[in-house]
């Protein structure tokens, strides 16, 4: 089998917790590394980053990152402009090279755009990921942030309507797909991403300190992407409530850069807030962080902070507890499939600080609850791994491929 992967807008080579970089890229990276060790190649398709990206990248044996020059330096709503001179590159590339692809699989609406250009010229089967849905974010959204546009929706319904496959995280992004953009229900499946299992583990607490630096004290940890929607701003105020009780030497660590979605820097606006409220000397803005050094930040950690607005899925929340972690995170539905509520930590519904910082509070004043949980999420996390994402996703594409060539069969017998 040989899949062509579109990944438009964001590299799965591309540095964490920047820009648009984040669960996508790790999901894109670890299911073609998992494919590869099956037997299967991939052409991941996307856009040059910066003047230094190569024409090529390998990801895997048989993988490879191939960058198409594509409106550099453009936000996510500007790069729907240069949609279709991606797809004809994409196509120019596949002819130039002779190169013949059994399955489209895209990642996100503006590379589910890119599919819909396409197909049927680059393969005839189609799966798309949409990792997150427009409605889905409008529904609740903070105060200030950008809603999404209403081309997005139009686009994410085209591709609901069009796709062969579309793979869900969680049984409500799959209600969702139905019932809000009238994809077929035969045609929508839950598969679970993973987490890398072997690099996300708990590891000895003191030398997981040692190695980034802090010494003693409780410490929160929020991980990801700084925009709006990620509530960092509810982390920081449960800080400020915490910091005024029993816990002096709270600090609370964020790791992530501004996702440049729009003008304002969401860094500069928290560590306003963080002022504000008396509490910028506990916050520390570390920035992006490599994938491979988060168990450390994760072991080190007394409780990941997760007060998302929306999430598709809790990748995030998943590695921390692998980890050992336990995990504080608001109740939406991507988070629910990963936390279990009072037992690997704790759901929160509304985005009441107050309530984060109860939550955080009870796991900072009983070492032992904390300890139980973080044994707990660290068990449940096993359940989840890439290798049996690949293999459900391979299951699929199999099917899928099947159908499409019998229907391209039929096509033909009636011409």
């Amino acid at each position: 089998m040989r899949i062509a992967v579109i990944s438009m807008h964001t590299s799965p080579t591309a540095s964490l917790g920047q820009n648009a970089n984040g669960g996508l890229n790790v999901y894109v990276r670890e299911v073609c590394n998992a494919f590869s060790d099956r037997g299967v190649a991939t052409d991941v398709f996307t856009r040059l980053q910066s003047p230094d990206d190569p024409a090529e990248e390998a990801l895997a044996p048989l993988s490879r990152v191939i960058y198409l020059p594509a409106g550099r330096d453009l936000d996510k709503y500007s790069l729907l402009n240069e949609v279709p001179a991606f797809a004809s590159k994409v196509a120019a590339f596949t002819t130039e090279h002779d190169i013949q692809y059994d399955l489209l699989f895209s990642h996100y609406w503006l590379s589910g755009e890119i599919a819909c250009l396409l197909r049927p010229q680059l393969a005839a089967g189609w799966a798309h990921v949409a990792h997150t849905l427009g409605l889905v974010k409008n529904r609740r959204l903070a105060a200030g942030a950008r809603p999404e546009p209403a081309m997005r929706i139009r686009v994410e319904a085209e591709i609901a309507q069009q796709a062969d496959l579309l793979i869900t995280s969680t049984l409500d992004e799959a209600g969702e797909l139905v019932s809000s953009y009238g994809a077929a229900a035969d045609r929508v499946f839950v598969v679970p991403p993973g987490v890398d299992l072997a690099t996300f583990r708990p590891l000895d607490r003191a030398e997981a300190r040692r190695k980034i630096g802090y010494a003693n004290g409780p410490l929160l940890l929020y991980v990801g992407r700084l925009e709006r929607l990620k509530g960092v701003e509810i982390a920081i105020r449960a800080l400020a409530m915490l910091a005024d009780r029993a816990h002096p030497g709270l600090r609370l660590f964020v790791l992530g850069e501004d996702s440049r979605d729009g003008d304002e820097s969401e860094k500069e606006r928290l560590k306003g807030i963080a002022s504000e409220l008396g509490v910028r000397d506990r916050v520390d803005f570390l920035g992006s962080v490599a994938h491979h050094e988060l168990p450390y930040f994760y072991s080190a950690a007394d409780v990941c902070v997760m007060p998302s607005y929306t999430e598709s899925f809790g990748l995030v929340g998943l590695e921390a507890q692998a980890c050992g972690c336990p995990v504080v995170a608001s109740g939406v539905p991507g988070l629910r499939s990963v936390v279990r509520d009072e037992v690997s930590g704790y759901l929160i519904d509304g985005d009441d600080p107050s309530s984060y910082a109860d939550r955080i509070g009870r796991l900072l004043t009983n070492p032992e609850l904390a300890q139980q949980m973080g044994r707990r999420a660290s068990m449940l996390a096993q359940r989840f791994s890439w290798t049996r994402t690949a293999d459900r996703l391979l299951s699929l594409f199999d099917d899928a491929i099947d159908g499409s060539q019998t229907r391209v069969q039929v096509g033909i017998t009636h011409e």
